[in-house]
């Protein structure tokens, strides 16, 4: 009898402390996407009631719904990656769209799932859905994703791992003398950053915390919103970093940046240039988490660690 009373003053303690705390700390950004569309015949007449079938490609995991009397599904709370579609009626051949790319916070509609009646058994196939003009809201955004900020030429690298430089490439940003980083003509103070949903802005200075990302490495993808943003972000503008996973096939990377005087141009009026030596190195890996006889994760459990370290040396004659 007494250690059911402990429970139970237990589990009211834990409650009485959830509902304690403000709303605001329990709610949280997102980076999550949404894919959308309709299923018509090849003449555009919606086809209802058709089943569709959201396959993941880096996780092979399977998302099924129904399409309504209008032909409309959507499918919410997506994670940022490689998708493809596929649509079963029956009296029709299936149909098909692979290649599907999702970026954070997308909100992206396929016009390309569209049934042929079936004289036999056949499928269609789409190669790659088609790039439109985004219809579903107003909002203006550019999304960078990871080869082309590892590619860039960063001078910072030398001194900080954070992907903060990388918004030199967004023409969106603007910087003003005191580095403060601003987007869409917005002051400082009015823009927002994120890192997986978890905001990493300053409210002390306005701005960003300048070492509160990970490195360039584990950046799957940044993206700027410049004009109306979501009400959830709570700013005129924003810059969301989503970082890597793992999926079910093993990858890594390994990297160096080098940066040495010898590479360096000389400055006018000056007959040696000042000796430096930057190595900036690291690596990655991902995959499924998998114990020999004891655990498989493919399609459930996955894992991804990063490092960067740097060496810098000087040598002054």
């Amino acid at each position: 009898m007494k250690e059911v009373v402990r429970v139970t003053a237990f589990v009211a303690l834990v409650l009485l402390v959830l509902c304690s705390l403000p709303a605001g700390r329990l709610e949280a950004q997102s980076t999550f996407g949404s894919i959308r569309g309709t299923t018509a015949d090849q003449t555009g007449a919606a086809i209802p009631q058709a089943k569709i079938i959201l396959h993941s490609v880096d996780e092979s995991t399977d998302f099924t719904t129904q399409s309504d009397d209008s032909g409309n599904f959507v499918f919410e709370n997506l994670k940022p990656g490689r998708y493809s579609v596929s649509a079963t009626k029956e009296g029709f051949a299936n149909a098909v769209v692979n290649q599907i790319e999702l970026a954070a916070r997308q909100d992206l509609r396929l016009d390309d799932l569209k049934l042929a009646v079936a004289s036999q058994t056949q499928m269609i196939e789409v190669s790659a859905a088609s790039v439109t003009v985004n219809t579903e809201n107003a909002t203006l955004s550019n999304t960078v994703n990871n080869q082309n900020i590892t590619e860039l030429p960063i001078n910072s690298r030398s001194v900080s791992s954070s992907p903060l430089a990388a918004l030199a490439v967004s023409p969106d940003v603007t910087r003003d003398s005191q580095g403060n980083i601003a987007v869409g003509g917005a002051t400082a103070s009015q823009t927002g950053f994120s890192v997986d949903g978890i905001s990493t802005a300053n409210v002390r200075f306005n701005g960003s915390l300048q070492d509160a990302y990970p490195s360039l490495e584990n950046i799957a993808e940044m993206k700027v919103t410049s004009f109306n943003n979501n009400a959830e972000f709570a700013q005129i503008s924003d810059v969301t970093f989503v970082t890597k996973s793992g999926t079910n096939n093993l990858h890594g990377s390994a990297f160096e940046y080098f940066q040495d005087s010898s590479l360096d141009a000389g400055v006018l009026n000056f007959n040696v240039k000042a000796p430096r030596t930057f190595n900036t190195f690291g690596g990655s890996l991902g995959g499924p988490v998998t114990i020999p006889h004891l655990y498989n994760g493919r399609d459930r459990t996955f894992f991804f660690v990063d490092y960067e370290g740097n060496r810098k040396t000087q040598s002054y004659p």
